[in-house]
């Protein structure tokens, strides 16, 4: 298939989307190798594959921020959870520091709530997205590794955001609208069930939110993971893969038809989105989520005081920021000045129609 679609491109001429460049195409013919490799495999074998970059990264540029959880009296559908709390479990976090920080922005920082399907960590994505954020918005980013599935399940990654946000604000004393809240694809979803859990239990919120590629329907019902299979990386109906199913190991193989539609493990069935921070969604035009993504986005046209905005770049595949492609930078650049300067124009100036870039 590698061969076959350089060929196809640098030969004939035709590449699998018109807009992809030969970089793009030799991208994604990687990841479609790579996911044709493991396509008998289990979770075992792509949490060790994706520890790859890991392996190969330099930690000294990293600083720990590991931190001692504790009984927070949290309500809800978390209160389980806390209860259980001894204050001796830890939770693994790192500082990523910017070479030039910004002097109009002091104080600010970015929280990042990492992908992989709730059971895995995505290293690719966590150094990528880390270094670009803090390159681009020249803020200090604090990263949460949150527990995985299926050792621990349902809400248990959505406690340990809070516990990471309450962190920064408790013990590093930093402002709530001094905050933006990032996460990618599985991050995406949790983050937004965060900000709806923060809202719900009238805790502080953060200054915005950016959702990159959001993961927030676990039913697997949208047309787009099937018709995305010849163009994204990410495997098609992983609901009909005995070996490995994310949001059956999140939500547990006996719970998941209870669970698939709670509002805090799909957060599209959310009631509604109003009283949130501004949020800016960023997905890929062939990318397995992008119905979900389109039919999350355009729920934001009936809030009444939430503000955003729907970036979606044509022919971009999941995540697309984390690769070296042409649009990746533009993104970027758009989440610089989403934060500096968008949020800061008044709401009506803004449309939550969807922006095809």
């Amino acid at each position: 298939m590698f061969f076959r679609d350089i060929y196809s491109h640098s030969i004939l001429g035709k590449p699998k989307r018109s807009s992809w460049d030969m970089k793009t195409t030799l991208v994604v013919a990687a990841l479609h190798a790579i996911r044709f490799s493991f396509r008998n495999g289990g979770l075992k074998l792509w949490r060790s594959f994706a520890r790859i970059p890991y392996l190969l990264s330099n930690p000294n540029q990293y600083h720990s921020a590991s931190f001692k959880v504790k009984k927070l009296g949290l309500p809800g559908i978390l209160s389980n959870f806390d209860s259980h709390e001894s204050g001796t479990r830890e939770v693994e976090a790192h500082w990523l520091l910017p070479l030039e920080e910004s002097k109009n922005d002091e104080g600010k920082i970015i929280f990042y709530l990492h992908g992989g399907g709730y059971c895995a960590k995505d290293w690719q994505a966590y150094y990528t997205l880390n270094q670009q954020l803090s390159k681009y918005t020249k803020r200090p980013v604090f990263s949460l590794s949150y527990r995985l599935a299926p050792e621990t399940r349902f809400p248990g990654a959505l406690v340990d955001a809070f516990q990471g946000y309450n962190h920064l604000i408790t013990e590093y004393k930093i402002n709530p609208k001094d905050i933006t809240i990032v996460g990618d694809s599985a991050g995406g979803g949790l983050a937004i069930a965060l900000l709806v859990y923060l809202r719900d239990h009238a805790y502080p919120l953060p200054e915005t939110s950016i959702l990159i590629s959001p993961w927030v329907d676990l039913t697997y019902s949208h047309q787009s993971w099937v018709n995305a299979e010849g163009h994204d990386y990410l495997p098609s109906r992983p609901d009909f893969n005995a070996l490995m199913n994310p949001a059956r190991f999140y939500l547990g193989p006996e719970q998941y038809h209870k669970l698939c539609r709670h509002p805090y493990a799909s957060p599209l069935f959310m009631e509604d989105y109003d009283n949130l921070p501004p949020i800016l969604i960023q997905s890929g035009g062939s990318e397995t989520m992008t119905d979900e993504v389109r039919t999350f986005a355009d729920k934001f046209i009936e809030c009444k005081n939430t503000m955003s905005k729907h970036e979606e770049y044509e022919d971009m595949i999941h995540d697309f920021q984390v690769y070296p492609l042409s649009k990746s930078d533009v993104a970027f650049l758009n989440i610089q000045k989403w934060i500096s300067f968008d949020i800061k124009r008044p709401r009506k100036l803004y449309s939550t129609n969807r922006e095809i870039i």
